[in-house]
């Protein structure tokens, strides 16, 4: 009996040895298997949608990076020179028959892939009658961020809430609070993406639209006074 037992544990005692042999000379064989993507930069749709807003060129083809819209127009309707024009003169607001007050907008797509950022000016001609200008500037009160969806089925260009705006890729607004372009002066910078920003579709709202007239009355000749205001889009941050 006493035989048979120890025989048996000699037997078990040979398995756990064998079970705690070192890993280490097991063989081990490894190799790689290549993974790779590629993405090329993307097209903007020709699109409207934007109410109050205008393609810049309707007869051009968007690229991968374009101005989607810009302002319709500034009016700012007809006054006297009898009116107090130390105020500022509201644009002409654009209502829809349930009295949603149209603001005016710029659209910005940039789809490149180059990460490489951009930034936007605004610069005005001028308002001219003749030989005769007005000196002063056209302002804003507040210039908002919403994100663009292209929406294929209405071949449109739909703003987003500005809570989906990423806080990572958004650009930035110049003056958001006081954005003016002066008459007939230099650029302004309206917004700005540096690099490694700026990518995507973007809708810039501005609200309270203002034209600011410093010429006295007495000194303003009566007429119709023009002039454009010129928005471009350039790649790369503002410097």
């Amino acid at each position: 009996m006493k035989k048979k037992l120890l025989a048996s544990l000699l037997v078990s005692s040979a398995v756990v040895g064998a079970s705690l042999a070192p890993l280490s000379a097991q063989a081990v064989t490894t190799g790689n298997t290549p993974v790779q993507v590629e993405f090329g930069g993307g097209t903007l749709p020709d699109g409207g949608g934007i109410p109050n807003a205008v393609r810049p060129d309707p007869d051009a083809t968007n690229s991968n990076f374009d101005l989607l819209f810009i302002p319709r127009e500034f009016d700012f309707g007809k006054l006297s020179i009898s009116d107090d024009l130390t105020k500022p003169i509201p644009n002409k607001a654009d209502k829809e028959s349930s009295g949603t007050i149209y603001t005016e907008s710029v659209g910005v797509g940039d789809i490149r892939g180059t990460k490489e950022g951009w930034h936007v000016t605004a610069q005005s001609t001028g308002m001219k009658l003749g030989n005769e200008n007005l000196e002063g500037s056209i302002t804003t009160s507040g210039i908002n961020l919403y994100p663009l969806i292209y929406n294929e089925e209405t071949k449109t260009y739909d703003a987003q809430s500005s809570s989906l705006v990423d806080p990572v890729s958004k650009p930035e607004i110049v003056n958001a609070k006081s954005f003016s372009i002066p008459l007939g002066g230099d650029a302004a910078l309206f917004a700005n993406a540096t690099a490694g920003k700026g990518q995507g579709l973007w809708h810039f709202s501005m609200f309270e639209t203002a034209l600011n007239i410093t010429t006295t009355a007495y000194n303003i000749k009566a007429g119709n006074y023009t002039g454009n205001i010129t928005w471009n889009l350039v790649a790369g941050p503002s410097i």
